[in-house]
């Protein structure tokens, strides 16, 4: 992999519905050429997928983080009991003392009390150490 496939990368990166014309001019190669190319990187599976970024609804969702405390002796099942809470979606488990770092998403803030108190707080084993809410997304 050269200079040229990875511009041809970030351009399908960035829009993966780009013409390979459209490429061609950005990376100052043939369209022949960036189509050959884009199928080499297929083959080789440094392309795994297209893939798209949608958005069911126009309303947008309210996010949060939420740093917990977890028993380790608990963990397991912790992580079973978070990983079926449907609004949550993403689980880390950090390094060290930092625990378990989760985000969450629901369609408004007042519901944010309820799935902490009807649902994160009942897992035994849980203490939630901080809660930050997302006020814009940057990258």
């Amino acid at each position: 992999m050269d200079a040229i496939d990875i511009k041809i990368l970030e351009e399908l990166k960035e829009n993966s519905r780009i013409s390979f014309n459209d490429i061609s001019h950005t990376v100052g190669k043939t369209e022949a050429t960036v189509r050959r190319r884009v199928k080499s990187l297929e083959e080789q599976g440094v392309i795994k997928k297209y893939t798209i970024e949608f958005t069911l609804n126009s309303k947008p969702k309210t996010r949060a983080t939420l740093k917990i405390e977890p028993d380790f002796k608990e963990i397991k099942n912790i992580l079973k009991e978070l990983k079926a809470i449907e609004e949550i979606t993403d689980i880390w488990r950090l390094s060290g003392e930092c625990g378990l770092f989760i985000k969450v998403e629901i369609p408004s803030i007042e519901q944010f009390n309820p799935l902490i108190e009807e649902k994160i707080s009942q897992i035994k084993g849980v203490k939630i150490m901080e809660t930050c809410f997302i006020t814009d997304i940057i990258k």
